[in-house]
């Protein structure tokens, strides 16, 4: 309708018969026009309703979706504090055990400085024994081997 529209004499009992057909026409023609965009825009609005709908559910899962992160993340935070807890606990005993083992190796020396000594006091008394048998007292000398033998079988023992 891009024909010029030649303005209309009102009221409408002064027109003229072609102005009233040509108002009729183009009030027909606003009507068929004006009722397709109404058409238009209640579809519109139907998918407005329709896109609304859709967000909603999208938001919910949204939020459900970051309910599940929140809680994987504390889970995660939480394993990460048991796995700190676990690695110091880790780092004690493996501290304990290094203060263990030089306690043991100290040990081992002086077990074994204890053995050497225990066997050269028993080839002292031997030697003492045979040179001195004579002239030492015999009994001093038997407890002397006696405390040996005991301290012998006490190490043997150990």
């Amino acid at each position: 309708m891009k024909n010029k529209i030649k303005k209309l004499k009102l009221p409408l009992n002064k027109m003229t018969g072609d102005e009233k057909n040509y108002t009729a026409v183009l009030l027909e023609d606003v009507n068929s026009n004006m009722k397709a965009f109404w058409e238009v825009l209640s579809g519109t609005q139907d998918d407005v309703r329709e896109l609304k709908k859709d967000v909603d559910v999208l938001k919910e899962k949204g939020d459900d979706t970051w309910g599940l992160l929140q809680d994987v993340k504390q889970k995660g935070d939480d394993t990460w504090e048991a796995l700190q807890s676990v690695k110091e606990k880790g780092d004690d005993t493996f501290e304990q055990i290094g203060l263990i083992m030089e306690k043991l190796t100290s040990f081992d020396f002086r077990f074994d400085d204890l053995a050497k000594e225990v066997s050269f006091i028993k080839e002292e008394l031997k030697t003492l024994k045979t040179n001195l048998l004579e002239k030492a007292d015999k009994e001093k000398l038997k407890i002397l081997e006696f405390k040996i033998i005991r301290i012998e079988s006490h190490l043997k023992l150990a």
